[in-house]
This record gives structure tokens, C-alpha cells and sequence, in this order.
């Protein structure tokens, strides 16, 4: 039992039995769940509603997830069927219509069908917080806009995503607070 995940109401009641190696949060109805080594994702009853053969998965966000099946990643809708291809080395999550994917060693942006909308390039990227993405080329921070134009330049030696209009940063050993 202590090895186990499972899910309890409010008042600690088990609604969904501790029979997961691990599991996540309810996103958008579903739970991304381990079972026997592969993920899956279950609803708030407990019905397996995406079949367990994934080996890595991640929350629902703006009505799909990034999957991993043999070693590359892709998105899927709630029923499970396939609508972003299979094909990436890394991806995140949909924020603002669009995602950071890793192809062929460089990093860029798509949108839910998959179309390339900020093209790929050698640095590393961040999901949209506020229009605004964090990049990371060199060991310096900085920001692009939703046209992949750099915005506030990298000079930061960390960074956070901008929220309710604000990110904090590190600079010369200091911290602070850009807008």
C-alpha cells in the first residue's frame, strides 16, 4: 500500500484505488498514471481512458499532451489518438497555443497541428508565460516574444517566466525583478 498512488476525495475518502506506481494531478478530467512501467491516463472514476504504454507522459494543457514512445515525442487529445506526430526529441507543454519541441539537436515552436511557428534554433527554450518565452544560449538568459524575436536580450545567469507581469532574474550576483 505504501508504494502505491492512488486518489481521495476531500474528506479522504479512496475514490480511485492505490494500485499506481506513481501518478499526477487531474488535468483537464485526466490523471497521468504509472502502471508496470508505462503511462497512461485515467478520469475521476478510475476508467482507463488512454491505454498504458507510454514511457513518459504529461499533464493535459490546452486540450492535448506530450507523450514519449520509443525514445521521441508527440501530442495526444483526451481520447488518445495521435495529432501532433511522434517524431520529436523533447517537448513541453501547449501554452498559448504554441509549444517548445526539441527536433535534431535545436529547439523552436509549433502549434497544436504541428506546424513549425518559430523556427528552431541552438539554444534552449521555455514555455509562453504572459507572451513572453525564456531562452537560454551560452549560460545567459533572456526573453522572446511570440514571433521568436528576442525581446529583452540574454544577460541574465538565471530567470523565471513572467507572472501577473513580472519575472525575477539574476544578474552579477544579485537578484531582481524585471517588468
Amino acid at each position: 500500500l505504501y508504494d502505491r498512488w492512488g486518489y481521495i476525495d476531500r474528506i479522504g475518502n479512496e475514490v480511485i484505488s492505490c494500485k499506481y506506481d506513481d501518478s499526477g494531478i487531474f488535468s483537464e478530467g485526466l490523471a497521468r498514471v504509472l502502471l508496470n512501467g508505462k503511462w497512461g491516463y485515467i478520469d475521476r472514476i478510475g476508467n482507463e481512458v488512454i491505454a498504458f504504454k507510454y514511457s513518459d507522459v504529461c499533464d493535459f494543457s490546452e486540450g492535448l499532451a506530450a507523450v514519449e514512445l520509443n525514445g521521441k515525442w508527440g501530442y495526444i487529445d483526451p481520447t488518445g489518438k495521435t495529432v501532433v506526430p511522434i517524431k520529436y526529441d523533447d517537448a513541453d507543454f501547449f501554452h498559448d497555443g504554441k509549444s517548445s519541441v526539441k527536433l535534431d539537436g535545436k529547439w523552436g515552436y509549433i502549434n497544436k497541428d504541428g506546424e513549425e511557428v518559430i523556427a528552431y534554433k541552438n539554444y534552449i527554450t521555455s514555455s509562453f508565460s504572459e507572451g513572453l518565452a525564456m531562452i537560454l544560449k551560452d549560460g545567459k538568459w533572456g526573453y522572446i516574444n511570440k514571433d521568436g524575436k528576442e525581446v529583452i536580450s540574454r544577460q541574465y545567469v538565471n530567470a523565471y517566466s513572467f507572472s501577473d507581469g513580472f519575472a525575477s532574474v539574476e544578474k552579477d550576483g544579485g537578484w531582481g525583478v524585471i517588468n
